[in-house]
């Protein structure tokens, strides 16, 4: 009972349409020279989250409504392929909206990277296996945190230690939930830490 408390608080709170949310909470509060005035934090917060999560999770829940998927929850690896194609339409949108604009490179890096990882799953769940999409996030999470270390106006040390305990916690999350095999959860690690290390080559360029 505990375990599946455990598992699924973990998978709520680390729901991967989140994580592109707490990425710009997370430069916004690390480097916040970087916005003009205030009123343009919640500005790029409310943007950030209608494109990658109000929308997506809209689309998920009307699939599901209308009997396309079984669940919101989308365990089955044939029913992902439409939310995959669904969420990366939003997330492709919200990369070149940002790009185009300029506003914010390190945030359009975080889109960047959220694109490229879900792609990748999109393209090893068709191919090959599923995959954790918590473990995704996860695994990106703590890329975000690495390569953004340098441009930090706070000391982050804590907040980086804090999000690998908890990259580490949704990984066991999953595992306790029975959503995943171990090696889904490993993948999902390895597919989000380099999707965004390759995000980074553009990020830096």
């Amino acid at each position: 009972m505990i375990k599946k408390i455990f598992g699924h608080v973990f998978s709520i709170v680390f729901l991967p349409l989140l994580l592109p949310l707490y990425g710009t909470i997370y430069v916004i509060y690390t480097n916040p020279y970087t916005f003009p005035d205030p009123p343009s934090y919640a500005l790029t917060v409310i943007r950030v989250a209608l494109l990658t999560f109000v929308f997506p999770a809209f689309t998920i829940g009307l699939l599901a409504a209308l009997k396309f998927i079984k669940s919101v929850n989308v365990y089955d690896r044939q029913e992902r392929i439409i939310p995959y194609i669904a969420a990366g339409f939003f997330y492709i949108w919200a990369y070149v909206v940002f790009l185009k604009e300029g506003f914010n490179p390190q945030i359009t890096f975080i889109l960047l990277g959220s694109t490229i990882a879900v792609f990748v799953d999109f393209l090893i769940n068709i191919l090959f296996t599923k995959v954790s999409m918590h473990t995704t996030g996860a695994g990106g999470m703590v890329a975000v945190i690495m390569i953004l270390l340098p441009y930090s106006y706070v000391g982050i040390l804590p907040v980086f230690l804090i999000t690998i305990v908890c990259a580490g916690c949704v990984g066991a999350a999953r595992l306790a939930l029975k959503a995943h095999t171990d090696r889904e959860v490993y993948l999902g690690y390895m597919v989000g830490f380099i999707s965004f290390m390759v995000a980074a080559n553009f990020f830096q360029a």
